[in-house]
């Protein structure tokens, strides 16, 4: 039990590191409230082709199967998946895998955990749950003493050599999925990577090569074994020793396979027998820790692998970087941003970062896209962030935020919005996130967005005040101006009062005057 108390020690003190690869405005806890159509409104998961894309988000799963018109919810508490919200999926066809991820505490304090693995085979119609990824408990009985085994043994190529037993959910989430057609293949902090020939039934553990070691194939294990045999625990399978074993993104088709880890990119060409190892130091990729891929078809046919980097602080830097096959070597065209996740066509390629969506033709010169709106912006997504990015087979880019989904047809030139609506939106006057953060929540172009919604005919005078407790007028956000819509649209209230100072915690009342028509709501402000 030692051995087991040791290991979530050493992977605790990794753990400040691996909640930098979700959104801080991204929770992992289950939904109390199942959505009319989105779960969630923070989008960090897409996957899908043709009209049914699949999104995740921290509440829960949502598809469109007819192209954005129509949402469906799915959540544990009314499908058979796992606890707490969506941190990777895959899609083959009808057939969908979505691994879930929740907060949980330890006696080494708040960690997150793996919430297992769900499959549907008939495009979400039913769902079996196949757990989390881990190793088996082995129980050590000596005389009346009794521990468990730290390692067990697999063949490395005709040598045995040790592998690390990762035997809880605790630090131990699926951070990426993907299916080759043949292979089911995970990533995850703790357990490393791991690949199912049975749809995810079962699971291996996969080998990579050393943080030190540029190559791992059969020629170099033999050269090595007598280093390897006289100190088997250095060259065991081990996160806590390399960073390399430490896995978070995968890309997989036939029989290559793409993944990224803390200590480089490793490439197979065999179906993940013999890798290639890149890192910062041998072949000029952006940083060693890497949380995000993409294989991006050229218009001549070739592939061109896309890789997000975070920076270890080892010369490295944070950015974007692809492989280019001619040199063998990573061009680095775009730095200094967060690229949370990838998207490609043929012909472009587009950045999802902290600072919004990049797009590039060329895939060396990035331009930010504007913020996304309705052609008559009845609809704004308030988020600077954005969190997750698709390209469809129609050309079609599908776009997550911390303020719902946007989608274009046309390249980015105008954009369709759609968000998760609340049990209270259901009424055409209320005003959200409730309760409201000024300065994390809806966070757009610097400044935080309360939303109030409301509804109103062309040409009628609209005036929306907001007040304290003690019905002291705060701010005025409009005064009898005509709206210039016909239907539901919104206005935004940025938490500050009229001298421009933000109010203090508190319930505050929001009346919103539709010509003679007054509607009152409210929420809680909590800096």
């Amino acid at each position: 039990m030692r051995s087991l108390i040791a290991l979530l020690g050493i992977i605790t003190s990794l753990s400040l590191h691996a909640q930098l690869l979700r959104p801080s405005t991204f929770s992992l806890e289950s939904a109390d409230t199942v959505y009319s159509g989105l779960i969630g409104s923070s989008i960090s998961d897409l996957a899908g082709q043709g009209d049914t894309l699949w999104l995740g988000s921290g509440h829960g799963l949502s598809a469109t199967f007819d192209n954005g018109d129509s949402f469906v919810g799915f959540s544990s508490r009314f499908s058979n998946l796992g606890q707490g919200g969506v941190s990777a999926l895959a899609v083959w066809g009808d057939t969908i895998w979505v691994a879930m991820g929740f907060d949980t505490t330890t006696a080494f304090g708040d960690l997150k955990a793996g919430g297992g693995i769900s499959r549907s085979v008939d495009a979400g119609a039913s769902w079996t749950h196949l757990g989390q990824p881990m190793d088996s408990l082995q129980m050590i009985i000596e005389g009346s003493d009794t521990s468990y085994a730290k390692y067990s043994e697999m063949d490395l190529f005709g040598v045995s050599i040790l592998s690390v037993d990762v035997v809880t959910e605790v630090q131990n989430i699926t951070y990426d999925l993907a299916f080759d057609g043949t292979r089911l293949w995970a990533t995850s902090f703790g357990g490393g990577l791991r690949v199912s020939y049975d749809l995810g039934d079962s699971w291996q553990r996969v080998m990579l090569p050393w943080t030190d070691q540029a190559r791992l194939d059969s020629n170099v294990v033999q050269d090595m074994e007598s280093d390897i045999l006289a100190d088997q625990e250095y060259y065991a399978l081990d996160p806590l020793t390399h960073l390399n074993h430490i896995a978070f993104a995968v890309k997989a088709w036939n029989d290559t396979v793409w993944v990224g880890t803390s200590g480089g990119i490793n490439r197979s060409l065999d179906g993940g027998f013999s890798w290639d190892h890149f890192t910062f130091k041998n072949s000029n990729i952006s940083g060693n820790w890497v949380i995000a891929l993409n294989r991006q078809t050229l218009p001549d046919g070739s592939d061109r692998i896309w890789a997000s980097t975070i920076t270890t602080g080892a010369g490295d830097a944070t950015g974007l970087s692809f492989y280019d096959d001619e040199t063998n070597y990573w061009r680095a065209p775009l730095l200094n941003f967060r690229v949370w996740n990838i998207g490609s066509d043929a012909s472009n390629i587009y950045a999802a970062t902290d600072q919004g969506l990049w797009k590039s033709r060329d895939g060396l010169h990035f331009v930010v896209l504007p913020n996304f709106h309705h052609d008559d912006f009845s609809e704004i997504i308030y988020s600077d962030a954005v969190y997750s990015v698709l390209v469809n087979q129609d050309g079609a880019v599908w776009v997550g935020t911390g303020d719902g989904l946007a989608v274009s047809f046309n390249e980015g030139l105008s954009w369709n919005i759609h968000k998760a609506r609340s049990a209270e939106s259901s009424d055409d006057f209320y005003a959200y996130p409730n309760p409201f953060t000024p300065r994390y929540d809806k966070v757009l172009n610097g400044q935080g967005n309360l939303i109030i919604r409301y509804s109103a005919d062309a040409g009628e005078d609209v005036s929306i005040n907001v007040f304290d407790f003690a019905m002291h007028r705060v701010r005025e956000v409009l005064d009898n101006v005509p709206s210039t819509l016909s239907g539901p649209q919104e206005r935004t209230w940025n938490g500050r009062n009229e001298a421009g100072y933000l109010v203090s915690n508190g319930t505050y009342f929001i009346r919103i005057e539709i010509d003679s028509d007054i509607h009152w709501t409210k929420v809680m402000v909590i800096n």
